[in-house]
């Protein structure tokens, strides 16, 4: 960010969005939204196909990206939701790898990951090394569209202001998705709720008389 913060100094242009210091923050392509630290100011560096904005100050920087997924672009929101499971490990060193300020040589090696389900939408985490200084990083999904953040520091631990970052990345169309998926999740309950109640309404099966084997021949045979 000691570059932005140097043009912004000098008054040298920049590309599409030019700076501000904004919080919230709203992409004007409409494909993400975050609420920035005080101070910060952001830079889209990026506006088609993709949203890609350097966000930060002389001490703290983060890549914002919102880039289309035609994988989930006909998944309901409720189908997008409960896709939980860890990222492939191959699949965050590719992603790392596509900030190249970051990760110039694509040496982005994963440390760690995890996924924190504590919001409505599940948020893939990451660690990174193989950068300059380590790299935090947090992957959100969508139908059509993945929100990723990827942050670093100059000065020192800058977890909570990541984290805080992290969470406020969302999509203008959020509020109708979740309507959505709740939605979904509540017509799913209802229909396990009324096939459960059919099953235990249904008639048992009358039990069928048993058939008594004739043993006339039998006993014939014996008198003969």
């Amino acid at each position: 960010m000691r570059g932005i913060a140097l043009a912004a100094v000098i008054g040298v242009g920049l590309v599409a969005g030019g700076v501000a210091a904004a919080r919230p923050w709203n992409d004007p392509n409409g494909r993400v939204n975050f609420d920035a630290p005080a101070g910060w100011i952001m830079e889209v560096r990026r506006a088609s196909p993709q949203t890609i904005v350097l966000a930060g100050s002389a001490d703290n920087e983060c890549y914002v990206l919102a880039t289309p997924n035609s994988v989930t672009a006909n998944s309901t929101p409720d189908a997008v939701r409960r896709t939980a499971d860890p990222l492939a490990p191959d699949a965050w060193t590719t992603a790392a790898n596509s900030v190249t300020p970051m990760f110039p040589s694509h040496s982005a090696q994963l440390t760690s990951q995890s996924v924190d389900t504590s919001g409505f939408w599940p948020m893939q985490r990451a660690q990174f090394s193989g950068a300059e200084r380590p790299v935090t990083a947090a992957l959100q999904s969508r139908p059509g569209i993945d929100l990723m953040a990827f942050c670093w520091s100059y000065a020192g631990d800058a977890t909570a202001t990541f984290d805080a970052l992290f969470r406020s990345v969302s999509h203008p169309n959020d509020a109708t998705w979740q309507a959505a998926a709740e939605q979904q999740v509540a017509d799913r309950e209802a229909r396990a709720a009324a096939a459960a109640t059919a099953s235990e309404a249904a008639p048992a099966p009358e039990a069928q008389p048993e058939r008594r084997r004739d043993i006339t021949p039998d006993l014939r045979q014996r008198r003969n």
